[in-house]
């Protein structure tokens, strides 16, 4: 795979190991091919971090986040992204918007290229409940890959 001017990429994933294996699996084709910055990011939803009264609960953070860090190192090493060539990074987010905070961040970082998986929810579900990787698409400043 030869992919000239990728410089950074953003692999957006959840927490859902079999989904995120396949948009890191492609990120690691793509930079050991150019050497591209890759920076694996999850979203964590403020949903699933508060107590009843809508204020943070740390606890569950600590524990999603720490999830989420164990999610990381798993899919980094088992995906042949860690190499000597590689530049990778690891980041957390807490949004009430999944989609928008990607986006958000790929332009932040100055992103070049964001991968996110495709969940397949299907029609109902996903003109219900929306899609995270059908709105990254529509508003990403970078290139979008969507890896099914």
């Amino acid at each position: 795979m030869q992919v000239d001017g990728i410089k950074r990429a953003v692999v957006a994933v959840d927490l859902s190991i079999e989904h995120a294996k396949r948009c890191v699996h492609f990120a690691s084709q793509l930079a050991n091919a150019t050497g591209c910055e890759t920076i694996v990011l999850t979203v964590i939803k403020n949903s699933e971090i508060v107590d009843t009264e809508g204020r943070i609960d740390y606890l569950k953070l600590q524990k999603i986040e720490g999830e989420a860090k164990g999610v990381h190192e798993a899919l980094v090493v088992n995906s042949n992204l860690f190499t000597f060539q590689n530049r990778i990074k690891s980041e957390f987010l807490k949004s009430d918007d999944i989609a928008d905070s990607i986006c958000e961040y790929c332009r932040n970082v100055d992103a070049d290229l964001v991968i996110v998986g495709r969940r397949g929810l299907g029609f109902l579900k996903g003109v219900l409940l929306g899609s995270v990787s059908e709105k990254v698409l529509k508003n990403s400043p970078c290139s979008v890959t969507v890896v099914k």
